[in-house]
């Protein structure tokens, strides 16, 4: 029987793949994060409508979704432009945030 054990033992090592894992660099990966982070920002600051918003409707968005608030305004001004009837904007974007996470 050792012969047989040592035979399926060696197909068993042909069929199966041996995978090295790799790991990530932590600071490269962060570092990546942040820059699109910052760009994002920047982008939405650049966007900038006009539209004024009221700090307690910001300030709901951040405490209730623990969004910065760059995020909560960039939410606001993109739902202002097209606001679906019927609805509130603070509403509409604590709807958009809630189905982007």
């Amino acid at each position: 029987m050792a012969t047989g054990e040592a035979k399926q033992a060696q197909q068993l090592d042909s069929v199966t793949d041996v995978v090295q894992e790799q790991e990530v660099d932590i600071a490269k990966a962060q570092q990546a994060l942040s820059s699109f982070s910052s760009n994002q920002i920047q982008a939405a600051s650049n966007c900038d409508t006009g539209i004024a918003f009221a700090q307690e409707d910001i300030d709901l968005i951040v405490s209730e979704l623990e969004v910065t608030e760059e995020m909560a305004q960039k939410t606001l001004r993109q739902v202002a432009q097209d606001l679906p009837e019927g609805e509130t904007l603070v509403v509409a974007a604590l709807r958009k945030l809630v189905t982007m996470m």
